[in-house]
């Protein structure tokens, strides 16, 4: 697979540092941000084929967030994280655009199982 440019957004700096250091490992340059707004602001600068998106975080929500980074990266993959795993909430994230929700605390492996789902439904040279 080719080095992905990935965001990770989660008011939680734990699961923000464990994220890159494991998407790290796989070659992938990772930016990390703690907040919806900045999210949509890093997004604005940079190009990101995948965002791993909090939905519960102070300020803007994490549902929120994904419909404004969705129209500034269009092209991006969205996989959203919860603590809270609520059907509804779940539901409406995938209807939003999400491509999965890992609820926490999740194992490494899912994250790992997202990156090859990624790398077989991405169209070589793509």
């Amino acid at each position: 697979m080719e080095a992905l440019e990935i965001l990770v957004v989660d008011d939680e700096e734990s699961i923000c540092l464990l994220l890159r250091d494991v998407l790290a490992r796989f070659g992938h340059g990772v930016t990390t941000c703690q907040d919806g707004q900045a999210a949509v602001r890093l997004a604005g600068d940079q190009r990101f084929d995948l965002i791993f998106l909090d939905i519960r975080m102070p300020g803007m929500c994490g549902l929120d967030t994904l419909k404004k980074l969705r129209e500034v990266q269009p092209q991006a993959n969205f996989v959203m994280i919860t603590g809270y795993a609520k059907d509804d909430i779940i539901d409406e994230a995938l209807r939003s655009g999400a491509l999965a929700c890992l609820c926490k605390p999740f194992r490494l492996s899912q994250v790992v199982d997202l990156l090859k789902e990624l790398e077989a439904a991405t169209p070589v040279g793509a």
